[in-house]
């Protein structure tokens, strides 16, 4: 019994960090450091073990591959729609090659290659 409601939160805590991600990639519209590979090779990996849990009648194995499966479309999607936008940080440092935007810990303009000036 302890076992089962156990898995029941397990699949509620894994779909609701992938629902975490949508909803960072929303707010922010910044998507250049998730892979795209990645959440496919997810989405395919979950989508064909649903067809694995019907084949075995696991309910809750089931319900875990649909609440996994889903959000991690949607975040393909969301990587494809978003992926030219850029969320902006006035904070940051800027390519005096390029001006795109430098994080802190660049050495390097990882959009032209210019080292950061100091």
């Amino acid at each position: 019994m302890l076992l089962n409601i156990l898995s029941w939160i397990a699949i509620v805590v894994l779909s609701v960090s992938y629902w975490f991600q949508i909803w960072k990639i929303h707010v922010h519209k910044e998507v250049r450091d998730i892979s795209l590979t990645y959440n496919i090779l997810l989405a395919l990996g979950f989508g064909t073990l649903t067809f694995t849990a019907i084949e075995e009648g696991s309910l809750i194995f089931l319900v875990k591959q649909i609440m996994t499966t889903i959000p991690v479309i949607i975040i393909i999607i969301q990587v494809i729609y978003h992926k030219n936008d850029k969320w902006h940080d006035p904070a940051l440092a800027r390519c005096s090659k390029c001006k795109e935007e430098l994080e802190r810990r660049w050495s390097f303009c990882p959009s032209c290659g210019e080292k950061r000036s100091k």
